[in-house]
């Protein structure tokens, strides 16, 4: 039925470059076994890591260097509580030094943060566990090098995965996964032997994985930047500024609820994470976005489109913000209310008659159908014969009216459709 999808037509879309930046998040380490110290060059992606600890304070897109240090602490917390270093079963505390940006090939750009982890006596038994950014991603990994005595290794860190040596004498042993240990040491096996076919089935996956991906970390994080941003602007400067911003954030909250309906319709709830992510830190600007179980949808509750519209009430956004309140309306209905259904009615008919030229009211005069409609059903189970007949007109009238009026777009296609079905079913009682 209609009114249980929402196929809202939202006001902007978010930039594709920004929803495929990161299709995979992936961070390299570099880590040095001394005697008596553990030197380490981590590399997060920067855009995740802006996201978790909100590093770019002026809100201007970018993280600079001073917005990086200024964020030290912070970080250095945050390191520490994901980077766990243990010698002979005594936790050591990891140390943050420099910190500056990477890019890699592709030209993703990264934090890259210098760890020390010392003791006070030379190590014998070292293990080391990452689990970087599973507040996004629980399955995120960090793809490690580990030397020591000359010898590297390579080693991918992630939940529940433990790097462990002896390291005392240089008598070295394999590294052991705490979960998943026999999966990677034949992978690590496999590789050896098979490195051109495994670097083309990892190509065609990444491939793939590009192909799907709806919501990452680095498109929420540029859109909370720019909620944020035009929040601020909407609370200050001259009104028809102030008007404008408001209405940009009303189209923002639209497309993130939009988005966030494409992500669940298209990997069910894989993305909690960031769902919830993107649910609070809305929440904290004063915008709603809620998810409505009866309907299986995220909604925008419209907040900044009514304030818009309160400012500019004949502004230049004031039918594109009317319109979609009017759209979230008919979609988060019921159809069964006969009060709510004759207000919808009445404010449908107002917005056509106030802009005949509206290029959604295609859109509209569909709705304004099936609100008739669903009055006709009201009535005619009422056993109201007189109410039940003029709904029945007007809503064979409207759909006649969209076949009309939109000739070729795929309203008129439903409204064909739908007043089909409509008369064999009046034509059965």
């Amino acid at each position: 039925m209609w009114r249980a999808g929402l196929a809202l037509l939202s006001v902007v879309a978010l930039g594709a470059a920004s929803l495929l930046a990161h299709p995979y998040s992936v961070s390299y380490a570099e880590v040095t076994v001394g005697d008596r110290a553990i030197r380490a060059i981590v590399r997060l992606p920067l855009d995740d890591v802006d996201l978790l600890l909100r590093l770019d304070r002026d809100l201007d897109g970018r993280v600079s260097a001073p917005e990086i240090e200024a964020a030290r602490a912070a970080l250095s917390a945050y390191f520490a509580k994901h980077l766990r270093v243990a010698a002979d079963g005594a936790a050591l505390t990891p140390a943050l030094g420099v910190l500056t940006t990477w890019r890699n090939a592709a030209g993703f750009e990264y934090l890259e943060a210098a760890a020390t982890v010392a003791a006070e006596r030379p190590l014998r038994v070292v293990s080391i566990r990452s689990d970087y950014l599973t507040e996004l991603y629980p399955g995120h990994s960090t793809q490690a090098d580990i030397t020591a005595g000359g010898r590297t290794d390579r080693f991918v860190f992630r939940s529940g995965a433990v790097y462990e040596r002896r390291v005392a004498n240089q008598r070295w042993t394999a590294p052991a996964i705490a979960a998943g240990a026999v999966a990677i040491l034949a992978l690590l096996w496999f590789a050896r032997r098979r490195t051109i076919v495994l670097t083309t089935a990892i190509v065609l996956l990444a491939s793939a994985a590009r192909a799907d991906v709806i919501m990452t970390a680095a498109g929420l994080n540029a859109t909370l930047k720019t909620m944020a941003r035009l929040t601020q602007q909407a609370a200050g400067g001259p009104e028809r500024a102030r008007a404008e911003a408001t209405f940009q954030l009303a189209a923002e909250a639209d497309a993130l609820a939009a988005l966030m309906n494409e992500e669940v319709a298209s990997h069910g709830m894989e993305q909690h994470e960031l769902l919830d992510l993107a649910l609070s830190r809305t929440r904290e600007l004063g915008v709603t976005i809620a998810y409505n179980r009866g309907k299986k949808k995220f909604f925008y509750d419209g907040a900044a489109f009514r304030d818009y519209l309160r400012l500019e009430p004949r502004g230049a956004r004031a039918a594109n913000a009317e319109f979609t309140l009017l759209a979230y309306q008919f979609y988060q209905s019921e159809g069964g209310d006969l009060q709510q259904l004759l207000t919808a009615v009445d404010a449908k008919t107002r917005f056509l008659t106030r802009y005949p030229a509206f290029t959604g009211n295609a859109e509209l005069r569909l709705y304004l159908a099936i609100d008739y409609r669903d009055l006709y059903h009201l009535y005619r189970d009422a056993h109201d014969a007189a109410g039940a007949e003029k709904y029945r007109l007007r809503t064979r009238a409207e759909y006649q009216r969209i076949v009309r009026l939109h000739r070729g777009s795929e309203q008129a296609a439903s409204a064909r459709q739908l007043l089909r079905r409509f008369d064999e079913e009046t034509r059965r009682r």
